[in-house]
């Protein structure tokens, strides 16, 4: 059996959430931040949501409970 809640609607709020807390961090120039281009954490965030996209749209690999 499918799961048949939409999970975009309860992570859409905490993506906002983080994307604003992100660009606040930015703005500060703290370079612990993954929204700082060139900081040390910016290439595992673009990495990871990199690898959540090809997950994404691949069904094949989803698993639904």
């Amino acid at each position: 059996m499918r799961n048949t809640v939409d999970s975009s609607k309860k992570l859409a709020p905490l993506l906002r959430q983080a994307f604003r807390q992100g660009i606040e961090a930015a703005s500060r120039g703290e370079d612990r931040n993954p929204y700082t281009p060139n900081s040390h954490l910016y290439h595992a965030w673009m990495a990871g949501w990199a690898s959540l996209a090809r997950a994404w749209n691949n069904n094949d690999d989803l698993r639904w409970a």
